[in-house]
């Protein structure tokens, strides 16, 4: 509302000024309106930068592409430095083997080189999701301690959850402080539950989430039903452990005949440099060289499969 507006509403002097008298009136607040100065260059360079529709629309796509999913609490603080550096390396070596070292052509050696590279982003996805995941674990069976340890002192699981996000390292103290926000908000206690299972996708957060509705519903001891899921999940990780242990030997299997090859070359480089040189410099040693490469990563390859289906 303008001050012309303002005073007529009022019935004061306003309400007696002539037509003319109110243009004029106008005109001149309008040459009143304060100017918005224009922000400077550290403005502009610290402040927040707005981000267009389109930009969010390809980082979305981005991620739908690098396999990462932003509702779960695992991938919500996920950067893509590393998938793209993952993709742009592995791109540049399969095009380099497949266009130098086969002699295949540029858009067959691209054809080859792009999936390469997907596969290598989504794999450095997931072995930082399973990294936070090893983590949340660790700190899920934390926080069921100190949830259990407010329940025999008599307070509620929403102050046991309070305190968990008050105790625990993110990022499951954020996820419990997201829960207990929205049930302050007005929320129900079982979608505030059910939310959390939902974002932190693990079992533990499910089995956690089902026993506390499942409680509430029937009644019962909830510190006792919460002290025999605290044991359950320390058995399901230790035997977890065991078998990541008896594995060992696999993983350094996958070591050993990942550097192996490069160790003997660098080992024939200095005892017979034109041995080896032949295969760089001859055409037939060339392709030899880019088949031993690509059978290498296939091995390597399925070997790391075989182990993740193992342990999972």
């Amino acid at each position: 509302m303008n001050l012309g507006t303002f005073l007529v509403a009022r019935g004061g002097l306003a309400g007696q000024l002539r037509n003319s008298d109110r243009r004029r009136m106008a005109a001149r607040l309008a040459g009143m309106r304060p100017v918005i100065a224009p922000r400077t260059s550290a403005q502009v360079k610290n402040g927040p930068r707005p981000r267009s529709a389109l930009a969010s629309v390809m980082l979305r796509r981005l991620d739908q592409g690098l396999g990462i999913d932003r509702a779960h609490a695992s991938d919500e603080s996920m950067t893509i430095m590393a998938p793209l550096l993952a993709l742009a390396g592995t791109m540049a070596a399969v095009y380099f083997a497949a266009s130098l070292l086969l002699a295949l052509s540029n858009f067959v050696a691209l054809a080859v080189a792009l999936p390469a590279g997907v596969v290598a982003a989504r794999s450095t996805v997931l072995q930082r999701r399973d990294g936070i995941h090893r983590r949340m674990e660790e700190q899920f069976a934390l926080a069921l301690g100190v949830i259990i340890r407010c329940v025999r002192a008599g307070l509620p699981v929403g102050e046991g959850m309070r305190a968990v996000a008050g105790e625990v390292g993110a990022p499951t103290a954020a996820e419990f402080q997201r829960t207990v926000d929205q049930i302050q908000l007005g929320d129900s206690f079982e979608s505030a539950l059910a939310g959390l299972a939902r974002r932190c996708v693990l079992p533990d957060y499910r089995f956690y989430a089902v026993t506390v509705v499942l409680q509430r519903q029937t009644g019962g001891n909830l510190a006792e039903t919460l002290e025999n899921l605290h044991d359950t999940i320390r058995k399901r990780r230790g035997v977890r452990l065991k078998a990541q242990a008896l594995t060992s030997e696999t993983r350094t299997t996958v070591f050993v005949l990942a550097i192996l090859p490069v160790g003997v070359a660098a080992i024939m480089m200095f005892v017979s440099p034109s041995y080896i040189l032949q295969l760089v410099f001859t055409e037939s040693g060339r392709f030899l060289l880019g088949i031993a490469m690509v059978i290498q990563a296939f091995g390597l390859f399925v070997i790391r499969v075989i182990s993740r289906s193992a342990l999972s």
